[in-house]
């Protein structure tokens, strides 16, 4: 199973089973189908830093990054991997 999979399914568990949401398909808008609210997205925000060790910026958030299972794990996969790339981007500036 792939990285990628992985996060997925803990998204899907800490939603479904933590949470206790009604979600099945990990490309299920959560937003569209009244899945997650206000309340629940700030639930939401505090488990996965919590899950996932890392801060979310809340000033730079996009709602639409938290859509569903799939966009929400593609988000931790990018912001967990942010100071490697910013290493490396720095390191190449210096070049």
């Amino acid at each position: 199973m792939s990285e990628f999979a992985l996060l997925q399914q803990k998204v899907l568990s800490l939603l479904s089973e933590e949470m206790q949401l009604p979600v099945n398909d990990p490309a299920m808008d959560l937003i569209d189908e009244g899945i997650l609210d206000s309340l629940l997205f700030v639930d939401l925000i505090a488990r996965l830093e919590e899950t996932f060790s890392f801060e979310i910026d809340l000033a730079n958030i996009e709602i639409d990054e938290f859509r569903s299972v799939n966009q929400i794990a593609a988000y931790i996969a990018a912001s967990t991997k942010a100071p490697e790339n910013e290493a490396t981007v720095a390191s190449a500036a210096l070049t």
